[in-house]
């Protein structure tokens, strides 16, 4: 599975991931960020999952991959989450957030908090709030949210349920 593609399924709680196309290189040259891909397999065996594979590049498209990869369970995810956090995006799924969007996220989550939701968290890296279960619930959270929504930027935000398969 591509590592971004496992790398969503880990932060969103999708269904594991099965093998991708045999990788031809292990070569940390070929992509920027092959060292917290490394960094994450590392950390994925220490929490308990100590076959998960070391990321490798597909030499003809410059892809990480974790060959053979499946989801690891919740407990690594939860404990590599900062690794986790640190993968770029995948370019499709979300153009890429400026300095000043983080800003806006990190704004309506403090508002949020500020608005008696203590738990809820800062954006991940992708822009997205990876919320605790009981907030889950939008009825629930929905004075906090109108209450904030001059600090949403552009109008919205993306959530992301434990468990959830949004993206």
């Amino acid at each position: 599975a591509s590592a971004l593609a496992l790398a969503a399924a880990l932060v969103a709680g999708c269904q594991g991931a099965g093998a991708g196309p045999p990788a031809a290189s292990a070569s940390p040259s070929a992509s920027p960020s092959f060292g917290v891909y490394r960094e994450l397999a590392r950390c994925i065996r220490a929490h308990g999952v100590p076959g998960f594979p070391d990321p490798v590049v597909d030499s003809a498209t410059g892809r990480v991959d974790f060959p053979g990869a499946d989801k690891p369970p919740q407990s690594a995810v939860r404990g590599c989450k900062t690794i986790i956090d640190r993968l770029p995006q995948d370019p499709g799924k979300n153009p890429a957030l400026t300095a000043a969007d983080m800003a806006e996220l990190r704004q309506f989550a403090r508002c949020m908090r500020g608005h008696g939701l203590a738990d809820w968290p800062d954006p991940s890296a992708d822009g997205r709030f990876l919320l605790p279960q009981r907030l889950t619930d939008k009825r629930a959270i929905l004075t906090q949210l109108q209450a904030c929504r001059q600090s949403m930027p552009k109008g919205r935000i993306q959530i992301v349920p434990p468990g959830g398969n949004h993206g």
